[in-house]
Parts: C-alpha cells; sequence; structure tokens
C-alpha cells in the first residue's frame, strides 16, 4: 500500500505537471500532496470506516459539517493500545498472491512470518499486483471470539546511516499519538496553564495567524481548500481506482474492494471504475500550452514564497526570464496587429482543442453511467453458497444473522441481543436471543421472552 500510494502522487503530479506546464515543481507537488491527502480522507471515512463502525456506528460518525471546536479529536490510551487492535485479529495467517484471474501464482502464497522483511519477493515473485489482489480478492480472517530542536536532529539525524535522514520531532509526534498522550490543551490545565476554548486562545503561544487558520482546516470538505468542481471530481475516487492507476498490470476489480467480490461475474473492467478527472486543476489563460515557462500559480501557491526568502541568484534569474520573455513578444512581428491576430489564433486553437476532449469526457462518463445502471438492473446476486437470489431477497443465514440481495451485492448483519429481563433465560431453537419462560410455558414454546 506504500507503493501504491506513492505511485498515486507521482502519477497525480505527473498529469498536473502536462496541464499546467507553467506550474513550478513545488506547485505541482504541493498540489498532488493535497489532492492525494484528501483521495485518502475520502477512502478512509465514506468507504472504509462503514465497514468497520457498521450501520449504528456510522450513523453516529454522521457526515462531515465543518469544525467543530467541541469535539475532542484525542485518542484516548484505551483506544490506542486496545480496542484499534482489533485489526490484528483479521490478519490472514496465510499472504495470498493471486494472478489476473484470482487463481494462486506459480511461487505460490506464503505463511504471514515469511513475508516480513522479505521485500526481495516482491522484486523477484511477480510484484506488488498479485499481494494486491491478495488483499482485495480474499475475505479478511474471520473474527473468533478469543522545542524547536535543533537542525541536526530535525533534518540531519541518521543521514550517515540512511540515504534520508531522520525528523525526531516528526518521530516524538508520532508516538504520542500512537499512545494516545492526553491532547495539548489538557497539558496546558495540567501545567497550570491558561485554558484554550479556540484557535484565537493561542495567539500568545502561536503567533503567526495564518498558522492559526491553516489549523482549523485541513479537512479536504472544508471551503477554500478545494473548488466545488474539484470536490466534486475527489468524490469519484475510490481504492479500486487507485489500484488500476498504480498496480503493475491490475485490469480487473469489484466495484468496492473493501467488499468480497465472485470472480468474474461480480469483477468490473479498470475502464468502468469512476476516476478523478484532474483537467478540473488545470489553470484557464489563452496561452499557457504554448508558454509553458510563465509561472501563473494560485494565490496560496504565491504566499508560500516571498522575495526575502529567494535566493538573490534566484530573483536575478527570473528577471532575465522576464526579460526574455519580453523580449519574444516585440520580435513577433513588426505590425502590433500581427501580435493580436497570432494571439487570438492560438487562443482560438486551444479553445477547440479544450472543448474536444471535453466532449470526450463527458462520452467517456455517459458510457460509464449506462455500464452501472445496466449492472444496477440486472437482477439478484450470488450468496457465500453459492445460491442464487433475488433482488431485494431477504433470508436468515443463521439464526442471529439476516441477508439482503440489494444493487447486485449480499449484505449480512448480525443482530445483538438484550439484556434478559430474566436470571435464567433458554436458548430456544429457530430463535437468536435467549428467552424467558413463564412457569407454566411449555418448553418447546417459543412466545415469550
Amino acid at each position: 500500500m506504500h507503493t501504491l500510494w506513492f505511485r498515486e502522487h507521482n502519477r497525480v503530479a505527473t498529469e498536473l505537471s502536462a496541464l499546467n506546464p507553467h506550474w513550478d515543481g513545488d506547485t505541482v507537488y504541493q498540489e498532488a500532496r493535497k489532492i492525494v491527502g484528501a483521495e485518502l480522507q475520502h477512502i478512509t471515512y465514506s468507504h472504509w470506516l462503514p465497514k468497520v463502525l457498521g450501520d449504528p456506528g456510522t450513523r453516529m460518525l454522521r457526515d462531515y459539517r465543518g469544525y467543530n471546536p467541541n469535539v475532542n479529536a484525542g485518542i484516548i490510551n484505551s483506544f490506542a493500545t486496545a480496542a484499534f487492535r482489533f485489526g490484528h485479529i483479521l490478519i490472514n495467517p496465510i499472504l495470498y498472491r493471486l494472478n489476473d484471474t484470482l487463481g494462486e501464482i506459480s511461487k505460490g502464497h506464503l505463511p504471514f512470518n515469511k513475508a516480513l522483511f522479505s521485500p526481495s519477493r516482491i522484486i523477484k515473485e511477480g510484484g506488488i499486483d498479485p499481494v494486491l489482489r491478495g488483499l482485495f480478492g480474499v475475505a479478511a480472517k474471520w473474527r473468533a471470539p478469543s522545542y524547536l530542536l535543533s537542525l541536526e536532529l530535525t533534518q540531519r539525524l541518521f543521514s550517515e546511516a540512511y540515504s534520508a535522514a531522520v525528523d525526531s520531532a516528526a518521530t516524538i509526534i508520532q508516538r504520542g499519538r500512537d499512545h494516545g498522550i492526553p491532547p495539548y490543551v489538557d497539558f496546558r490545565v495540567f501545567c497550570n496553564l491558561t485554558s484554550v476554548k479556540n484557535f484565537e486562545d493561542l495567539q500568545n503561544e502561536i503567533k503567526d495567524s495564518e498558522i492559526r487558520q491553516k489549523l482549523r482546516k485541513f479537512w479536504y470538505e472544508n471551503p477554500g481548500v478545494f473548488t466545488p468542481a474539484q470536490l466534486t471530481q475527489l468524490k469519484q475516487a475510490s481504492l479500486g481506482r487507485v489500484l488500476c492507476d498504480n498496480g503493475d498490470s491490475i485490469q480487473q476489480v469489484q466495484a468496492d474492494v473493501f467488499v468480497k467480490a465472485e470472480y468474474p461475474q461480480d469483477y468490473l473492467s479498470c475502464s468502468e471504475i469512476p476516476k478523478v478527472d484532474l483537467r478540473v486543476w488545470q489553470d484557464c489563460c489563452a496561452d499557457c500550452r504554448s508558454r509553458g515557462q510563465f509561472r501563473a500559480v494560485t494565490q496560496e501557491s504565491q504566499k508560500k514564497r516571498s522575495a526575502q526568502y529567494n535566493y538573490p541568484d534566484e530573483k536575478d534569474m527570473e528577471l532575465s526570464h522576464l526579460r526574455s520573455r519580453q523580449q519574444d513578444k516585440i520580435y513577433v512581428g513588426e505590425d502590433a496587429r500581427n501580435v493580436t491576430v497570432l494571439e487570438k489564433t492560438k487562443f482560438s486553437q486551444d479553445f477547440s482543442t479544450f472543448a474536444a476532449e471535453i466532449q470526450e469526457t463527458i462520452t467517456a462518463l455517459r458510457e460509464q453511467i449506462n455500464k452501472l445502471e445496466a449492472r444496477l438492473r440486472q437482477a439478484g446476486c450470488t450468496d457465500v453458497k453459492g445460491v442464487p437470489r433475488k433482488a431485494e431477497e431477504r433470508w436468515m443465514k443463521e439464526d442471529c444473522t439476516h441477508c439482503v440481495c440489494e444493487s447486485g451485492q449480499v449484505t449480512c448483519v448480525v443482530e445483538i441481543c438484550a439484556p434478559a429481563p430474566c436470571a435464567s433465560p433458554e436458548l430456544v431453537k429457530g430463535m437468536c436471543c435467549p428467552v424467558c419462560r413463564d412457569r407454566g410455558m411449555p418448553t418447546d414454546s417459543p412466545e415469550k421472552r
């Protein structure tokens, strides 16, 4: 997954650079970083967490409604060290490695302990795709009961041992998160400092108002982080699409890779999986395509560098580039009217190309919608035992497990029993929850609870 998301960042950065050749490297990097961060947030909260929390937990989580200063976002130690370890019990003892038809690769599957600290297996035994397919193509294991620091520390730590230095401050912060230590505001009270209720209460400690503002908006759905069109595209993101775009050669995935699906009937071609259209991040200017060196950047990225932080020779270089471009404009022609005609012609050509690209996108989206609608119209689905089920059909898988066939997917919910209102409840065949019997009630009657 680490490799997959590195590739996704580079894929987005490459496409953004092609769409905006006038962007400098820092702008491309920061925008790609922001997009990938939003994709991760969207996938985690919209696709993964509902599977973990179930319907009741998802309803408690609710949709994002903006920053709420009354919500404690800290991690309590009991959660970090206990509850969140639930993921360990879902790890398969076997690391499944599957080919493009979801069969076992020639090198076979691996016992989990043989897979740890063995990166050479990825290089020599098929790349990342077999492992990724094993993650989305095989169900999870069934749950059984059972200061301001010196630059030496932040930029050069371990630099002699590793090709990239370690940031000690970042490591300390992450360790604090791992152990769920009390949040900063609680430590202020513990240390007899003033309590804080909002970010403005921190203006003596965090004097830069821009930094305080940044702390308010890390979330991708906050106003001003992305345009409405960009936000609409980001909500097309799915882990399936990331797998298609960044795997070695993955051609098929299920519509929701967090749900086990039957192959091949419940798998989709990657061409059918919606994708984030990065053209809505393209700057609109008449001659950006022909004058790739011109640095037109967003307002936020313009703030990143002020003149006092530029290297002296870098400012000279920029002036040199500007003079060069001025000369280019002067020598286009002696008659200024010719220049105007040239610019209008170029704009017309660029707009025609842009319009054609938009039409292609609309056509492709229409095809995707048609395919998805056709798929949803297909009646029924198949349960884990291979039994065909009709659309909207409901059945009992076990005494306490209710299943339903919806939109081609089987969803099962386990009933949770309330505490019995008697000292000695009994289990009755055909019923999920223990019942309390009346004294005169026959032993085989399930009517009273």
